[in-house]
């Protein structure tokens, strides 16, 4: 079946420690030499805070678990999970040039930074599990490695990105325009999950119904997820041509030669 393809960001903070020359006081107290003068502190001066510490919290849905974290010095503060009733965790983290906030894996598998900014997360055999959608707030997701992803952000926002583990609603095999078709009806975290919604969508079609894996019905699946996204089902046909993706976009997802 057709799938789309798929350092570490580090802050340091440093304080630097100055020192005054003292003025001799009236009873001719000798100021200290430059030498005890330059020797640094053992710790902030006084009346200075001390680096900003960081904030995490846990976002889960289904079998899928992860950490947000974000540094106290990310823009605007603070880290928000919102876990609603259809399983979709909704995750809002402040996020700054230089101060990224932090999405890790704690489940078994893998993630996968896509070209639109969306993250598919994968078991250990590859298959689609989960996924985060597009983050808002002029921020985008951005990988470190396999288990982590940056929200990285050009100035600083409040971000918010939306875990899903469920894609597909229902689905119904029915004669449509001159054949065999299948009416999908998506989750609403898959309709505006871009590639990482579309990879879930078809991992669990084809688990559910394996003579749905064809080229022809993935691209009309992207198609629809592409252009259609709200349509209320995505109807598949597998006896439509398989003429590649562009000419589906181009068919407006109902190729006829």
């Amino acid at each position: 079946m057709r799938r789309p393809s798929l350092p570490a960001l580090v802050v340091l903070s440093c304080c630097l420690l100055g020192a005054c020359t003292a003025e001799p006081d009236e009873a001719g107290t000798e100021a200290p030499s430059p030498a005890a003068a330059a020797s640094p502190s053992t710790g902030p001066p006084a009346g200075t805070a001390g680096p900003a510490e960081s904030t995490s919290t846990e976002a889960s849905s289904a079998d899928t678990a992860l950490t947000v974290s974000a540094p106290g010095e990310s823009g605007p503060s603070g880290i928000e999970v919102v876990h609603g009733d259809d399983g979709v965790a909704t995750i809002r983290t402040g996020a700054a040039p230089g101060a990224p906030a932090t999405i890790t894996l704690d489940s078994p598998g893998h993630l996968r930074v896509n070209a639109d900014s969306t993250v598919t997360i994968l078991d250990d055999d590859g298959a689609p599990v989960a996924g985060l959608s597009r983050v808002t707030g002029g921020a985008q997701l951005t990988a470190v490695d396999t288990t982590t992803v940056h929200v990285e952000a050009s100035e600083a926002t409040t971000a918010e990105t939306m875990l899903g583990t469920e894609a597909v609603e229902s689905t119904a095999w029915g004669q449509r325009e001159g054949g065999r078709s299948l009416a999908v009806a998506p989750t609403r975290w898959a309709r505006s999950a871009g590639e990482a919604g579309t990879d879930l969508v078809w991992a669990e079609l084809v688990a559910a119904d394996p003579e749905v894996d064809t080229p022809v019905m993935h691209d009309q699946l992207v198609c629809h997820s592409i252009g259609a996204p709200d349509k209320d089902t995505w109807n598949l046909e597998p006896w439509r041509p398989d003429v590649g993706l562009v000419a589906v976009l181009a068919d407006r997802c109902n190729p006829t030669d």
